[in-house]
């Protein structure tokens, strides 16, 4: 039997975005990238011009679409397509227009969502939010074995993939930071993920600065 294939696939969060009135965005449109979110999108699209990475899969949310068509401008013959499975997490469209301080007296459901994701029916539960991620990524790893690829999203469902994949209990979903314009590198045997390793802004931008990343094997 061939051995699996060794694929690296990145998971990015879209990079910073214009937010004038300091709200919640959630699912709503006309929240483009700010110029630092363009700035951080380039620094990817260069970090990575090197990488082989020829397929995007994205979130259908401007500020995510946006960051796809930057990063894509850096790589050569670079393909783009959206998936709905990528989107902001489902609860985003409760808060969404509320700025985050007003949060706890406008949006009080809120609570419920910190102490158990997933309980209400307008939210999704961590492993809901991670399988839609997880598809995507299998996706490219079937649709091109071997070849590296990347997927753009949503912080949320990013820390879902990242709280399931490194066996982290559904409350840490809050407590892990993808930041934005950040990333997890994943590399995958076959489909099996063998490491993952977060890699911040700070050292995509500066790449010989001291990495953050923290590497975490999956059975």
């Amino acid at each position: 039997m061939a051995d699996a294939p060794s694929t690296r696939l990145y998971l990015v969060r879209h990079c910073d975005v214009r937010n004038a009135d300091g709200v919640l965005y959630g699912h709503l449109d006309d929240f483009p990238l700010s110029d630092k979110g363009v700035q951080q999108a380039h620094a990817i699209g260069r970090h990575l011009a090197e990488s082989g990475v020829r397929r995007i899969i994205t979130s259908p949310l401007e500020r995510a679409r946006q960051t796809a068509d930057i990063v894509a401008s850096h790589l050569e013959g670079a393909r783009v397509d959206v998936s709905d499975d990528l989107i902001e997490a489902r609860f985003g469209r409760y808060l969404q227009g509320v700025r985050p301080r007003d949060v706890p007296w406008r949006r009080p459901l809120w609570f419920i969502h910190m102490a158990w994701p997933g309980l209400l029916p307008i939210d999704e539960s961590v492993s809901q939010m991670a399988a839609r991620i997880r598809r995507q990524l299998v996706r490219l790893l079937r649709e091109q074995p071997g070849e590296p690829g990347m997927c753009i999203s949503h912080g949320d469902p990013i820390q879902a993939f990242w709280v399931e994949s490194t066996g982290r209990r559904a409350y840490a979903l809050h407590r892990l930071q993808c930041a934005k314009g950040g990333m997890l590198e994943l590399d995958y045997e076959g489909t099996r993920l063998a490491t993952l390793a977060y890699r911040s802004p700070q050292t995509i931008a500066a790449p010989d600065a001291v990495s953050t990343a923290a590497a975490a094997g999956h059975g």
